[in-house]
């Protein structure tokens, strides 16, 4: 049995996907994590610009 070797988070995720995990599970998670960290963006930089 081929195991793939694992490198963190990203090479537990590309070992969750060898596993045939649906793709577009894939595709709406990375859609989740694109919008989460595009608001927490804008959240910090609003927070950043009322201090100064």
């Amino acid at each position: 049995m081929y195991r793939a070797p694992t490198g963190g988070a990203v090479g537990g995720s590309a070992g969750l996907a060898m596993t045939g995990a649906d793709v577009g599970w894939w595709i709406a998670l990375g859609i989740a994590l694109l919008v989460t960290g595009v608001l927490l963006l804008h959240a910090n930089r609003r927070r950043q610009r009322s201090t100064h």
